[in-house]
C-alpha cells in the first residue's frame, strides 16, 4: 500500500483543492499531449495563454513507445521548467519510459525491453532498471512513468505487447514488475502499472478495436489478478486501464458490445478499487485508440470514462473542458466525484514533492544534466546496467544439431536471409548493424532480401554457391507492421523459400517476437535476443561464435514442440 501523507502534505492537498475553480478541477483530470499543441516552439506567451484557457494538470512528453524515442533531455527539462513556472498549479510530466528513459528520449539510456529483463530473471537487476529510469527521467523533467507493463504474453499471436511485458508466468511478472516499480518510486518517479485488466490473451490490438481478456474469474485471479494485487500491495502510485473487456466481470452491453475497462464502473471501481484495494490514481489508456472510439459519441464515451472511476483521462483533447463543464452543470458528473479524483491527483503530486518546486519552476529533486546526460559516474552506471542486461538476456531456445557455437576458423562465408521487409517506411538505425558486425569480423556476407519462393534461394544453390552458415534474423520492431508481430508478406515468402533450400540449415535469430518457431517450426537452431538494442545485437553475434555464453532463460513457451530451455540456455534438445 502507499505510504500515508504527512500532515504538511495533506494540508497542501486540501488547500490547493479548495483554491481551484471548476475549470481548474476539470483540468487536473486531463493529460495533454505536448507533441500535439496547436503551436510550435516554447513561446512563453503562447504557453501562458494556452494554460489559462486549458489549465491541464499533466502533459505527456517524449516519444511514444510504439514509435521511437525523440528529442534531447535538456530540451524536455527546460520546457517542463518553463511550464511549471507559468502554470498556476504544479504539473506532472509523463512518458513511455518502458525500457528506460531512453525509450522516450533519444539522448538518454535505452535498456533492453521488459521481455529481456524476464529472460535474465533477476530482481536486483529489475530494481536497478527502475532506479536508473527514474534518475534519468526525473533529470529530464519526467515525474510519471507510464510503466512498467504488467501484462502477460498468453497468446503467441498478440501483436502489441510482445517484448513489452515480462513473459507468460505470473509469479515472475509480479516479482520483476514490482521490483522495477520500487526502483522508480524510491528515486522520485511515479510508476503506472499497465494495462488493467490485462493485455495478452487476445490476438488483436486495442489500438484498433476493443480487445477481450477472456479468462474465467478463477484464471484471471491466478494470473493478471495476482500480478495486479502484488503491485497494489507494494505501493503502485498509479494504474492504467486499457481498452480491454473482461467478460466474467462485465458481459456485453445491451447492444452486445464488449465493455472496455476504460468505461466500466464494475472493472475500474468495483474490481480495481473496491475488491483489490487500489487507492492511487487511475489513468486511462490513450482515448484516441480504436478500442475506445467505438463505445459511443465523443460526449458519451468521455463522461462514461470519467464516471466509471477514471481519475486522469489520457489525450481526450481540449473539447474535454466544455463537455465536463456541461456534465457537471446538468448533474451527469457530480462535483463530489470530480473533487475525489482531483484529491487523488494532488496526493500523487505531493508524494512526488511537486509542492516544493521553486518559483522559477526548478525541480529540487532532479539530478543535473551535463551534456544531455547524467553526471559521468551515474551515466556510466546506467550504461553498464544496460550492457549487463544485454549480456544476460540472450537465449538459446533450440540447438538440435549443436550448430552453435560456430567455429570462427572455419566460418568464412555466410548468408543472411533478411526477414525485415515488413518494416519498409519505418527505418531503424540498427537494421543493418547485424550485417555490419559480421563483416567487421572479416566474413564474406551475402544478403538475400528479395524472394520468389520457388526459385530465388534454390537457384543460388544450383549455381554452386555454398555457405558455412546461414542466418535468418527477424527484426520487426513494435508496430513495425500494425496488427501483427509475425513474419508476414515478404518475410513469409522468405520462410517458404528457405524450405526449398537443400544445402543450408538456417539459424534463426529473433530480435523481436519470441515465438519465431510458431511460424518456422523447421528451424533446428533459434536464438531469441528480444530487441535491436545495440549492445544486444553486438553480444548476440559474439554468442553465435562462442565468445560469450548464452545466459538467458526463455520467459515464454517459445518452442511449440515443448523443448523449451529451463537451464539458462544450456539445453540442446
Amino acid at each position: 500500500m502507499q505510504r500515508p501523507l504527512s500532515k504538511e502534505e495533506q494540508d497542501w492537498v486540501e488547500h490547493t483543492l479548495e483554491a481551484m475553480s471548476l475549470r481548474e478541477l476539470i483540468g487536473q483530470t486531463m493529460q495533454d499531449h505536448a507533441g500535439r499543441l496547436p503551436f510550435k516552439g516554447t513561446d512563453e506567451t503562447d504557453l501562458g495563454e494556452y494554460l489559462a484557457k486549458y489549465p491541464v494538470g499533466s502533459f505527456f512528453i517524449g516519444g511514444e513507445v510504439i514509435q521511437k524515442a525523440a528529442g534531447k533531455a535538456e530540451d524536455y527539462r527546460d520546457w517542463a521548467r518553463l511550464l511549471q513556472r507559468i502554470s498556476k498549479f504544479p504539473l506532472l510530466f509523463s512518458g513511455d519510459l518502458e525500457f528506460g528513459a531512453g525509450s522516450a528520449v533519444k539522448s538518454l539510456t535505452a535498456f533492453p525491453p521488459l521481455l529481456a529483463l524476464a529472460a535474465a530473471d533477476d530482481e536486483a537487476l529489475a530494481y536497478e532498471y527502475g532506479k536508473f529510469t527514474a534518475m534519468e527521467g526525473r533529470a529530464a523533467g519526467f515525474t510519471w512513468a507510464l510503466a512498467p507493463g504488467t501484462d502477460l504474453l498468453l497468446n503467441w499471436m498478440n501483436p502489441v505487447i510482445t517484448t513489452r511485458c515480462l513473459g507468460d508466468d505470473a509469479g515472475r511478472a509480479a516479482r520483476l514488475s514490482a521490483a522495477v516499480m520500487r526502483g522508480m518510486q524510491d528515486y522520485g518517479l511515479a510508476a503506472c502499472a499497465k494495462h488493467f485488466p490485462g493485455d495478452g490473451v487476445d490476438f488483436r490490438d486495442q489500438h484498433i478495436i476493443t480487445t477481450i481478456n477472456s479468462l474465467s474469474e478463477e484464471e484471471w485471479f491466478s494470473t493478471y489478478g495476482y500480478v495486479a494485487q502484488q503491485m497494489i500491495d507494494q505501493g503502485a502510485m498509479s494504474y492504467m486501464t486499457g481498452h480491454i473487456a473482461l467478460p466474467w466481470m462485465e458481459g456485453g452491453a445491451g447492444n452486445h458490445k464488449p465493455v472496455p475497462a476504460t468505461v466500466s464502473e464494475r472493472i475500474t471501481t468495483g474490481l480495481l478499487r473496491e475488491r483489490m484495494g487500489f487507492s492511487g490514481v487511475v489513468l486511462s489508456d490513450a482515448l484516441d485508440m480504436g478500442g475506445f472510439l467505438d463505445w459511443g459519441a465523443y460526449e458519451q464515451r468521455i463522461v462514461d470514462c470519467f464516471n466509471c472511476g477514471t481519475d486522469v483521462l489520457l489525450w481526450p483533447g481540449v473539447r474535454y473542458f466544455e463537455v465536463m463543464e456541461q456534465a457537471v452543470e446538468d448533474g451527469r458528473v457530480s462535483r463530489e466525484r470530480l473533487k475525489a479524483s482531483v484529491r487523488r491527483i494532488l496526493e500523487l503530486k505531493a508524494r512526488l514533492g511537486m509542492q516544493y518546486l521553486g518559483e522559477d519552476g526548478l525541480d529540487p529533486m532532479a539530478l543535473p544534466l551535463l551534456s544531455d546526460k547524467l553526471p559521468p559516474e551515474l551515466n556510466r552506471e546506467a550504461g553498464d546496467l544496460s550492457r549487463e542486461l544485454a549480456a544476460r538476456c540472450i537465449t538459446l531456445v533450440r540447438n538440435r544439431n549443436s550448430q552453435l557455437p560456430l567455429n570462427p576458423e572455419t566460418t568464412r562465408r555466410v548468408l543472411v536471409i533478411m526477414l525485415n521487409k515488413v518494416t519498409e517506411g519505418r527505418k531503424y538505425d540498427r537494421m543493418n548493424l547485424f550485417v555490419e558486425l559480421l563483416r567487421a569480423r572479416g566474413l564474406q556476407v551475402d544478403i538475400l532480401d528479395e524472394f520468389e519462393p520457388l526459385t530465388t534461394l534454390r537457384q543460388r544453390e544450383l549455381s554452386g554457391v555454398s555457405w558455412d552458415a546461414a542466418f535468418a534474423p527477424y527484426f520487426l520492431p513494435l508496430h513495425g507492421m500494425m496488427n501483427t508481430a509475425r513474419p508476414v508478406g515478404e518475410a513469409a515468402k522468405a520462410i517458404w523459400a528457405m524450405q526449398h533450400a537443400e544445402t543450408i540449415k538456417p539459424i534463426g535469430i529473433s530480435f523481436a517476437t519470441p515465438y519465431l518457431l510458431q511460424d518456422m517450426p523447421f528451424l533446428d537452431t533459434l536464438v531469441n535476443a528480444y530487441s535491436l538494442h545495440e549492445d544486444t545485437v553486438e553480444l548476440t553475434v559474439k554468442a553465435l561464435f562462442g565468445e560469450v555464453p548464452f545466459r538467458g532463460s526463455t520467459p515464454v513457451k517459445a518452442d511449440p514442440q515443448g523443448n523449451d530451455h529451463d537451464s539458462r540456455g544450456l539445453q540442446t534438445s
